[in-house]
This record gives structure tokens, sequence and C-alpha cells, in this order.
């Protein structure tokens, strides 16, 4: 397949991101936006993915749109479709869109469209959008090393055999032929697992029941998980909704769900208890030997000690000093002043059970000025807290990794089917809020619409207008189309486009009734800024002839007469309305010259006004923006002097109303 715009760098790329050049092929075929966009720009991406789709259809996607135009009016169109789409991939797959001649095609996107309809209708309310809009493409990042723990293997063999599976790169690995080298280890980590037989069993140390990732390495399976965690969450909930409104079906995910719910659960009340002491300990302790220090000052310094002559015997006879005299008389304040600061930091620290011994190692009972503390003792105790807290949350982690460990397609499929979700949403969305319906296709070429609406306007009035014949309607496929200016007729041609390229994307249009033929190109010519030079003249010529194609199309034209002076205008504009009369072609032309134009046709050509029904006090036009059939509407200034004859006197009357009849 040659791919539009892609050129041998780009190809290679390609190749590169999707193994080979197959497999970039049906990325394309498949309309895979989000991988293209990562090597291509996202202007290419949809460039591919819509040549794709339209070769399958035998179609070209820049085909129907004839003039840049219509290619406006169709990008204000996909620009306010997506709009209602709440993720990056529903957006750009709403940018693949676009019209065509295809009936398969547009047959396929009628189905959908009404498919997404039904959808919007169930979900509205529901208030679904909140998680749609954490919905991203699931990241891959290296989960983070685990530093509080190690494995060892007892053995060379199988030292090499884990390094060579990449374990080292989330935890450390050691080699331990000895039950030394493993109690080393075990000082310096909260827990080892050990891998290998051969060895007598540490206590400090695990065998390890399993070699799989899940249970030496939790984290390099639950790291996945927890990068994405927000949109699996989202995803999560999101699916609840889909499954309780009957929109998808999600029987047999109930434990895949439980488990990215459990993965969010940070309720382990004594995990955080062991957390929390961990964290406290040390600092507790010292305001308790703080405490205890200034107690022990002010009731020695309160104190006095006197010797009688036994304790001077004593001490001369037995050799036994002042110091030890002094432990032994103050023993009892010194042990009362202990025991006060040991409760203190068993209430602020919350021990229970044997936690509170641990006290009695790290406040020394040796009676001694300030209070020692066993900084030894206080590291150990440490050490046990988050060995405990890692064992307590280890368990959970390595049963959580043991059921994730071969879901993560299942992850990928529950974000792709909601971000196909989301696209849904987003046509029935738009269909829903704007008021639109499905147009009924007619198999000769028209165009006819009742109660339409211009999408680009905030408060549009309706309008019905009718091209080709309908009951009661005008037979004519071509017409000039008259009126005052600012009196809609340029937001007319606006909204036949919209209603057009809707209808030929295969989505519901803004009106509410429509029945219209297909055609194959549509021809919206602009109003151009002043009369063309020469050159350019020419060149506007040259564009304009492209409507000599037998091909069925629609062309709309704003005041062409701009481009030159107003009698050749007249005559263009006539020849070009000769010309698509007798190719059976529609078309809509505004003009101010329509009694000229049908002067210099040879063809019937229709000439419908939006009537202009006056001037309110404020000179603001009052208008009726439905065109009348067969009917050539008054001019601004014809308007203008007819109100000035109804509202002066005298000479200054008779002079506007000599001046109006020249409009008559």
């Amino acid at each position: 397949m040659d791919l539009p715009g892609v050129g041998p760098r780009l190809r290679e790329r390609l190749k590169e991101h999707y193994g080979d050049e197959e497999k970039a092929l049906q990325a394309v075929r498949d309309g895979d936006l989000l991988g293209l966009c990562s090597t291509l720009s996202e202007r290419q991406a949809l460039q591919l993915v819509q040549y794709a789709r339209a070769l399958k259809f035998r179609v070209s996607p820049d085909e129907f749109l004839a003039t840049d135009e219509a290619v406006r009016i169709y990008s204000l169109l996909i620009s306010r479709l997506a709009g209602f789409a709440h993720t990056e991939y529903a957006r750009l797959k709403i940018g693949t869109l676009f019209p065509s001649s295809s009936q398969e095609l547009i047959e396929e996107n009628r189905l959908a469209a009404s498919r997404s309809l039904e959808v919007a209708r169930r979900m509205e309310g529901l208030g679904i959008e909140e998680q749609l809009r954490s919905i991203r493409p699931l990241r891959e990042r290296s989960a983070s090393r685990v530093r509080e723990r190690a494995v060892a293997a007892s053995n060379a063999e199988d030292f090499q055999r884990l390094k060579s599976r990449g374990l080292d790169r989330f935890i450390d690995l050691h080699l331990a032929e000895s039950p030394q080298e493993l109690l080393a280890l075990a000082r310096s980590y909260s827990v080892v697992s050990l891998v290998g037989g051969g060895m007598v069993d540490v206590e400090e140390v695990e065998r390890a029941e399993s070699l799989e990732d899940w249970y030496l390495v939790p984290e390099a399976v639950l790291g996945f998980y927890r990068e994405n965690m927000e949109t699996l969450a989202a995803a999560v909930e999101a699916a609840s909704k889909l499954q309780a409104a009957g929109v998808e079906d999600f029987r047999g995910w109930e434990d895949f769900f439980d488990r990215i719910s459990r993965l969010g659960d940070k309720s382990d009340i004594e995990a955080e208890r062991l957390s929390r002491l961990a964290a406290r300990l040390e600092g507790c302790v010292d305001q308790a030997a703080s405490t205890a220090n200034e107690e022990l000052k002010r009731r020695i310094e309160n104190s006095s000690l006197t010797l009688d002559g036994t304790d001077l015997l004593q001490v001369m006879s037995r050799g036994d000093g002042i110091r030890e005299l002094f432990e032994i008389r103050m023993k009892g304040i010194y042990q009362e002043v202990l025991k006060e600061a040991k409760e203190r930091a068993r209430e602020e620290l919350d021990l229970k059970g044997a936690e509170e011994v641990w006290l009695d190692e790290i406040f020394s009972s040796a009676v001694s000025y300030p209070l020692e503390l066993d900084r030894g003792a206080l590291r150990s105790f440490e050490q046990e807290l988050r060995s405990r807290q890692e064992e307590r949350g280890l368990k959970a982690k390595r049963e959580l990794a043991r059921g994730l460990a071969d879901e993560r397609n299942r992850a990928e499929t529950l974000v792709h089917i909601l971000m196909e979700f989301d696209y849904s949403y987003a046509l029935g969305s738009f269909t829903l809020k704007e008021g639109l319906s499905f147009p009924e296709i007619a198999s000769e070429t028209g165009l006819c619409f009742q109660g339409a609406r211009n999408l680009s306007l905030e408060q549009p009035e309706k309008v019905s207008y009718c091209l080709g014949g309908g009951p009661g309607e005008p037979p004519e496929m071509v017409a000039l189309l008259s009126g005052v200016n600012s009196g809609g007729k340029t937001t007319l041609l606006d909204l036949i486009s919209q209603i057009v390229i809707l209808a030929q994307m295969g989505l519901p249009v803004p009106a509410d009734s429509c029945r219209m033929g297909l055609f194959e190109q549509l021809y919206y010519f602009s109003k151009s800024r002043g009369t063309l030079s020469a050159g350019a003249f020419e060149t506007a010529m040259r564009k304009f002839a492209v409507v000599e194609n037998e091909k069925r199309k629609l062309v709309l034209a704003d005041e062409l007469e701009s481009i030159t002076e107003p009698g050749a205008s007249a005559r263009i504009i006539a020849c070009m309305l000769d010309e698509l009369n007798r190719r059976g072609s529609a078309a809509v032309f505004v003009s101010h010259l329509a009694e000229d134009v049908r002067r210099f046709s040879e063809t019937p050509v229709r000439v419908d006004g939006i009537e202009a029904e006056g001037l309110d006090e404020n000179n603001c036009l009052v208008v009726c923006r439905s065109p009348r059939y067969n009917y050539l509407a008054k001019s601004t200034p014809e308007l203008i002097l007819d109100r000035l004859v109804r509202t002066t006197k005298g000479q200054e009357k008779e002079f506007y109303s000599r001046l109006l009849g020249k409009f008559r």
C-alpha cells in the first residue's frame, strides 16, 4: 500500500515503531491513531487513517470537498463534534470522519451514529463524563527499585539465572553461599528471600516459595498498574456505570475489577500504625529522655546526701567509692523517673503487646545522669518495625501481583473499550444536544429541509428551503438567492453546506426533517473582497471552470459579481447556472444582480428571496429567514427609501418617492 505523505524516513520510523512493515500497514488499516501519532504528526496520522478507510470503500477522502470554503465548513463541524469528546483518542478518531459519495460508507456511519444516539440517551445524567476525562492510553515505565528488601541466591547458577532475567533492575541481588553471609544480609534488609537449596535454614531469612516475579519482586508487576492507577480506577468506575445502564457487558471481569480496586486501597490500619510508629519512634524516645533528665536534675538538686559513721567505715574498709554509694541512695528516685519516662513513651507511641519490652532495652536501667539511651536497641526496634510492616505489605503485594501478573492485556482491552465508547458517546451527545435528525436519502438529486438551524449561531432561527422539488415545493435545481444585506443569505449557504457535509459523513443534520440525494462533490465559492485584477480574475475563472465536470454536484456561490464589473459578472453567473442546469446539478447563487442574470440565462433560473418585512424603530431589519420561492426580495436601499417616504413630508417626501420609483 502506498501511503500518502510518507517518504522513506517516515516509513522506516513506522517500521521501527511497529516491528515490521506489515504491522505498520495493519495499524493504519485499524486506525491506531495513538500509535501513529507517536511517530507521525497528528495531521499525517489522520490523513493516513482517512486514506486507508477511503480505499476500503473505493473513494478518496478529499474528493467531496472541492473548494477551500467547503473544507472550512467541514473543519468547523469536526471541531464542534470533537468538543463532545472526553479522551484524546475519541477526538482524534472524530477527525478521521470525512464526507463522501459512497453509499456503503455513509450507511456504515449512519448505523454507528444511530447506535451512538441510543447510547447517549441511556447514559444521559449518569455522570460518566468525569471518569472518561481520566481515561488515557496506558503508560509503560520501569518500576521503582526496591531498596528495603533483597533476593539472595545460594549458588552461582541460580544467581546468574536471576540476573539474566533482569531481576537486579528491580531489587538488590546477592550471592550468599554461607549462613554467615545470609545473616549479614538479614541485618541490612527488612526481608531477604533465599533462592536455591543446599543451605540450612536461617531464621531471619525466608525461603522463596516461587521464583516468579510476582513473588520475588511484586513491585515489578504492580508498577505498571500503579503507574496507570488514575486511568484504571476511572475505567473500573466507568465500566460499572456502563454495565448498570446495559450498554456494555462486563460479566467475568469481577475479579479484575476487584484487584484494581484493592490496588488503590490503603486501609490497612495495622500497617499504617507500624509505619507511624517507625517514623515517630526516635523522636518520642528522645523527648521522653529529655523530660526525664530535667526531672532527675530537679530532684537531685533538691536532695542531700548524709553519710553516717557506718557509711564512712564502709567506704574506707571495702574501698567502695562515693559514686557507688550515690547510686545506691539515688536508685529509688532514678527508677521512679525511668518508669515515668517509659510510660510516657509507651502512651505517645501507642505500643502494643511485646513492643513494650523494647523500652526496657532502649532505656538503660543503670543509674546515671544524664539518662542514657541504647541507640543500638533503638535501631534494632526500628528495623523490626519496618520488617513487620514490610512483611505485612509484602504478603498483600504478592497476592495482588499474582492475580495481576497476566492481566495486562485485559487492562489494555478495558481502556480501549472505554476510549471507543467515548467516541460513540461523543457522536450520540452531539446528536442529542444539538437536536439533530437523520436525513432521508433519496435516489434522485435534490435537497429539501424544514426547520433547519445553522450550528455556527448561538440562537439560530429555523429555516426551510428546497432544491429539486418536494411535496408542494418548486422543482428547480438551480436558484438565485436575493435579499437585503445582513438578511441571512450567506448564513443559509453555510447551513446548506453543514447539512450536506454531515449527511454525506453519515451523520444526522441540524433540521427537523431533511430529504436529499447524494452528491459527488460540494463546491462553495465564498464572497470576494473586491474587484480582482486581470491575473486574479483569470485565476478565479479557472476555479469556476471545474464545475464543468459531469459529476453530481452541489455548487454554492456568494456574490460572485464582486470579482469584476456588474455587467460582466451577470453574464458569467448566467453562463455557470446554464451549464449546471444542463448537467442536472444543484446550485444556489447569492446575487444582487438577479434580474440581470435571469435576462442573460438561456435556461430557466428560479429567483428566491429572503424577505425583509421592513425596519424597526432602530433601523434594524425585520427579516423572515426562510426564502420565498420565485420572489425577488427588496434590497436594503429600497427598504430605507420606503421608510423615508413614509416618515417625511412635502418636497422631501416627493424626492424620496421619485428615487423609490427607480427600484420598482
